[in-house]
């Protein structure tokens, strides 16, 4: 079979990720896949390296006018791929590619298109009532237009049928997951930027520095835990780059926690640092299905975050679930050493997963069900289904 996968761009994203490597899998099955990015260039990402990539411009329009024509020249350029190749399949993420991927022609290829956040807390940046109205009309009449909507969460399924309108028929869930052998051979290799202190516990953080993601947040949370314990031997990680890490840096040295707080360069080996945690912290307004649970999960490593951020369906049991998240009361960037509400929750948060071992095993017990189909060969088979890969020519 061949098979076109759509992406806005190949970067460094989670919804990147799974595209790459579920190019990778329907090449070791015998297929033939292909990329469309809608922008970008092949030097963006070493993740590109031996894929047949079509790149639709060389990066996004900014102004409306010339953004309009670029997303019918993109439609053209999609649609002149789909002639070329003849698909049996095409398979689209993001938004923008899955509003793209619904309007081209392609009489012989079954489409499917894919949502990894929850639409309408990521919408909430688009102060203009009128132009989000008509964003959340073109993602309903889509997304009813097609009967192949694939989400990674239950949450973000509840979404789309709360908020735009969706039909429940269209939506089908499957979870991110991943290649377990390959997580827990690189969690051995060894740390040369960092060394941990086996006498100390250690809290983590992987993800990029931006408004979503929320670290700041985390560091006063951590501030608010260490003035309540005094603890010597609890340090915090961030691991990442992005926008605001100065910010973040300052943000430490305002509080007085700059010296157990650890901002470390993104690194394409996290795995050897999930594996030295105690705790790993998600502070994230929002998420889909954040990929790093999935591989924080497989190394065992018990998690706690924020109500958005983490999937109630990894845990077999919504009480426990609700145990190990708290609600975002303000979303709003601040960088000041003023503290709110869902800091002061979160700190309490950290003391329990940090301090008592009964809540930690629970935590992790009762992941056992969700994390023994944590494979990623389980996802992508999931995805050769509804494309009916298997019983294609």
């Amino acid at each position: 079979m061949k098979i076109i996968l759509v992406v806005d761009r190949i970067v460094t994203g989670g919804a990147e990720r799974i595209l790459v490597d579920y190019y990778h899998y329907l090449e070791k099955e015998g297929h033939t896949p292909y990329v469309f990015a809608l922008s970008g260039n092949a030097a963006q990402s070493k993740w590109t390296e031996g894929l047949r990539v079509t790149y639709g411009a060389p990066s996004d329009e900014n102004n409306l006018i010339k953004k309009t024509f670029q997303q019918i020249s993109l439609l053209f350029k999609l649609r002149k791929l789909i002639g070329k190749v003849n698909p049996d399949g095409i398979f689209s993420f993001l938004e923008k590619s899955n509003l793209l991927t619904i309007l081209v022609p392609a009489k012989n290829a079954k489409k499917v298109v894919s949502v990894h956040n929850v639409l309408s807390i990521q919408y909430q940046k688009i102060r203009n009532k009128c132009v989000r109205k008509i964003l959340y009309r073109m993602i309903r009449m889509a997304y009813n237009h097609c009967p192949n909507v694939v989400v990674v969460s239950k949450q973000v399924k509840d979404d789309l049928i709360e908020n735009f309108g969706v039909k429940v028929g269209n939506i089908t869930v499957i979870n991110n997951y991943v290649d377990k052998e390959n997580i827990l051979e690189k969690s051995n290799e060894l740390i040369d930027n960092f060394s941990f202190d086996p006498k100390k516990k250690y809290i983590l953080n992987v993800g990029r520095f931006s408004v979503q993601k929320a670290q700041w947040k985390l560091i006063k949370a951590f501030s608010l835990y260490l003035n309540s314990v005094k603890m010597d031997e609890v340090e915090l990680i961030l691991m990442g780059a992005g926008e605001f890490t100065d910010e973040l840096e300052n943000l430490t040295k305002k509080l007085g926690v700059a010296a157990k707080v650890h901002i470390l360069p993104f690194n394409t080996n996290p795995y050897k640092y999930m594996a030295k945690a105690h705790l790993f912290v998600l502070s994230s307004i929002y998420e889909g299905f954040p990929i790093v649970l999935a591989e924080i999960s497989s190394l065992r490593i018990p998690f706690v975050g924020s109500r958005k951020a983490i999937p109630e369906e990894m845990f077999d049991d919504a009480q426990i679930w609700e145990g190990c998240v708290y609600e975002t009361t303000s979303s709003t960037i601040d960088f000041t050493s003023k503290l709110h509400e869902d800091e002061f929750a979160l700190a309490v948060l950290l003391k329990k997963a940090i301090e008592d071992n009964s809540y930690r095993i629970m935590l992790l017990e009762h992941l056992e069900k969700w994390e023994s189909s944590n494979f990623k060969v389980c996802q992508f088979r999931k995805y050769d289904a509804i494309l009916n890969v298997n019983n294609r020519v």
